[in-house]
């Protein structure tokens, strides 16, 4: 009797400690696991930039990574408001037609905050440059590169001190070479990338005893040039 008093007797206190553990200690971990949660969760920003195709446009698109309800949302390019299509609840997608820094702004209602930041550099929006030129003969040969969308070696001329147009005497597209006749006085080259980008640089010379010498060039921004 003494023994089943005391089985029955652990049965019960294990019995109350499952029901203190099931009813009280787990719902309590539980409850708090949750509060801490909904105080503390933070959301998470990612930024895709797809490739061009026409080194013109491409589409940046934003997904925010959360659970909880979004209170403030911002997307700008270089500070400024962008437009932005909204594909679901927490993707968005932007059109971008020049290069520059995107930047996703996004809080939670709980306060939380993220941010992230794309460069995007992948849009044509320099113009071709010179590579190197040689004055030989009083022919001038120019090299020139693009390294995005390329050189459209249709769009290339230049135009004298005289005002008069005139097009390449000869011209390698695979090295990207182009000769001119030179003007001493003012040879004005003119050439253009795929995208419309133009270069506009002028070439002068002078003598040194019996040798004709290029001087340094003058263009337009982002136009390099070295003499050999």
């Amino acid at each position: 009797m003494k023994q089943n008093r005391t089985r029955r007797k652990k049965q019960t206190q294990s019995s109350d400690l499952r029901t203190v553990l099931l009813f009280y200690v787990l719902p309590f971990i539980v409850i708090n696991s949750i509060i801490f949660y909904l105080f503390t969760a933070k959301p998470k920003v990612e930024i895709t930039v797809s490739d061009t195709e026409d080194y013109i446009s491409t589409t940046a698109t934003v997904t925010i990574h959360t659970l909880l309800p979004t209170k403030e949302l911002s997307i700008t390019k270089d500070g400024q408001a962008i437009e932005t299509e909204q594909a679901d609840s927490h993707t968005y997608t932007v059109p971008i037609t020049s290069n520059g820094v995107l930047e996703v702004f996004v809080k939670n209602f709980n306060g939380m905050a993220a941010s992230a930041f794309s460069h995007i550099n992948i849009l044509d929006d320099a113009a071709p440059t010179v590579r190197k030129y040689d004055l030989n003969d009083d022919i001038i040969t120019i090299a020139l590169e693009d390294t995005q969308s390329g050189v459209d070696f249709e769009s290339v001329y230049a135009v004298d001190s005289d005002g008069a147009q005139s097009f390449p005497i000869s011209q390698d597209n695979s090295a990207g070479e182009v000769k001119f006749e030179m003007d001493s006085k003012g040879l004005t080259l003119h050439a253009s990338d795929f995208t419309g980008n133009e270069l506009q640089v002028t070439f002068t010379s002078h003598m040194e005893g019996s040798e004709e010498v290029l001087d340094s060039i003058e263009g337009s921004e982002g136009t390099e040039g070295s003499e050999e």
